[in-house]
C-alpha cells in the first residue's frame, strides 16, 4: 500500500453526485445528424443478416459521430470516468439496427469482450428469472449492490425502461478511497490486501471455484489507483469455504465502503431512458441498480444492451486484480449459461 495515498489518486476522478447536480452534469446530448451515416450503414447491414459481433471497425465508420466518441474515450480514461450519451435513435431502429449502432461505438472505444460463460460480447440485459429462478444478477429483476465488472469500460444502452424501478446509481470509487483515507486510514490496509472471490463456476475447466489469490479492492500501479469490488462474491467465498475467514476489520472495511457509497450526495442516481447510453470506467467508478418491475406486455419489458470493453489504451492494473484467466471479460464455456443457486444474507 502506498505511503501517501492521495498522490496516486487522479484529481479528475474525484467527483460527487452533489457537485454534478444530477446526471445532467455528466450528459452529452447528440442529435440525428451525429448518427446519420452510421444509421444508414446499420440498416444496410441488418437487412443482409450480418451478425453484429462479427462486424469490424472498417465496416462501421462513425462519420460525424467520431469526434464525440473520441471525446468520450478521453473522459472515460483520463477524466471523470463517467459519461451519459443521449440521443441514440432507438425509436427509429429495430433491435438489430440499434445493436449495430451501439456495437460500432464500442469498437471505437476498444474491443468488446465476453460477459459470461455464454461468450456474449453484446449482452441483452433482460429479466429471465421466470425461466431461470437462479439467473445471474444482470438477468433478473433484483437489486444490484455497488460493484465493478471485469473490463476497462462498461456501457449500457436503454432500448426500453422498466415499468417501475431500475434506478441506476454511479459513484466515484476514488472518492470512496479518499473518504476512507480521511476517516479510517487503518481500514485501507484490509482493502489493499483484498479478498478471495467465488467464481460461481465461470472459471475455465480445471481451475478452483475460489480465486487462489487475494484480489485487492484498491491497488496502485504506475502512479494510478484502481478499484475492483463485488462484495457478494467475497462473502459467498467465505460462507462456503471454512479456510476463508473475514476478520472483524475486513467486515468493518467492507461496511464502511458501502456506507460511504450510500451517503446522500456522494453518488448520482438516475433511470436510463430510451436512447440513453451510460459509459463508465470500471476501475474508477462503481455502479448499482435498484430492483424493478416489468410491464405485463412482453413488448414493453425492460431491455438494455450491454458492452464490456477492453480499452485501446488500457489502464495499468496489478495482475492480482483479475478474477478469471484471460481477462478482461469472463472466459466462454460452451453449452453453459450464467446461473447459480447461491444466496447469502448481507451482513
Amino acid at each position: 500500500m502506498p505511503d501517501v495515498l492521495s498522490q496516486f489518486v487522479e484529481p479528475a476522478t474525484l467527483w460527487r453526485g452533489d457537485t454534478l447536480g444530477s446526471v445532467d452534469g455528466a450528459a452529452v446530448n447528440l442529435d440525428a445528424a451525429d448518427f446519420g451515416s452510421l444509421v444508414e450503414v446499420a440498416r444496410s447491414l441488418a437487412s443482409t443478416g450480418h451478425d453484429v459481433v462479427d462486424l469490424t471497425p472498417e465496416q462501421l465508420p462513425l462519420g460525424p459521430l467520431a469526434r464525440s466518441i473520441d471525446a468520450l474515450a478521453d473522459q472515460l480514461l483520463n477524466g471523470t470516468g463517467f459519461v451519459l450519451l443521449r440521443g441514440f435513435p432507438v425509436e427509429d431502429l429495430s433491435v438489430e439496427e440499434a445493436a449495430i449502432v451501439f456495437w460500432a461505438v464500442g469498437l471505437h472505444l476498444g474491443r468488446p469482450v465476453s460477459q459470461s460463460v455464454m461468450g456474449d460480447r453484446l449482452g441483452h440485459v433482460i429479466d429471465v428469472s421466470g425461466k431461470d429462478p437462479h439467473a445471474r444478477a444482470y438477468r433478473n429483476a433484483n437489486e444490484l449492490t455497488p460493484h465493478t465488472d471485469p473490463a476497462d469500460i462498461l456501457s449500457f444502452l436503454c432500448l426500453h425502461p422498466a415499468k417501475s424501478g431500475g434506478m441506476s446509481r454511479f459513484a466515484s470509487s476514488m472518492t470512496v478511497h479518499e473518504e476512507i483515507a480521511r476517516r479510517r486510514p487503518d481500514l485501507l490496509e484490509n482493502l489493499y490486501r483484498g479478498f478471495r472471490y467465488h467464481r460461481f463456476g465461470e472459471q475455465a475447466d480445471g481451475l478452483p471455484q475460489v480465486t487462489p489469490h487475494f484480489l485487492p479492492v484498491f491497488s496502485e500501479r504506475d502512479g494510478r489507483v484502481s478499484c475492483r469490488y463485488l462484495r457478494q462474491y467475497i462473502e459467498i467465498a467465505a460462507d462456503e469455504f471454512d479456510d476463508i475467514v473475514l476478520s472483524r476489520g475486513d467486515v468493518e472495511a467492507l461496511d464502511l465502503f458501502e456506507s460511504i457509497v450510500a451517503e446522500p450526495g456522494l453518488a448520482v442516481d438516475f433511470t436510463l431512458q430510451k436512447g440513453e447510453a451510460i459509459f463508465a470506467n470500471n476501475f474508477t467508478v462503481l455502479h448499482a441498480r435498484s430492483g424493478f418491475e416489468d410491464d405485463a406486455d412482453p413488448t414493453k419489458k425492460r431491455h438494455l444492451l450491454r458492452l464490456w470493453i477492453a480499452a485501446h489504451d488500457a489502464r495499468p492494473i496489478q495482475p492480482t486484480m483479475t478474477m478469471y484467466e484471460g481477462e478482461p471479460g469472463i472466459p466462454p464455456q460452451p453449452g453453459r449459461i450464467p446461473s447459480y443457486q447461491h444466496n447469502i444474507e448481507s451482513n
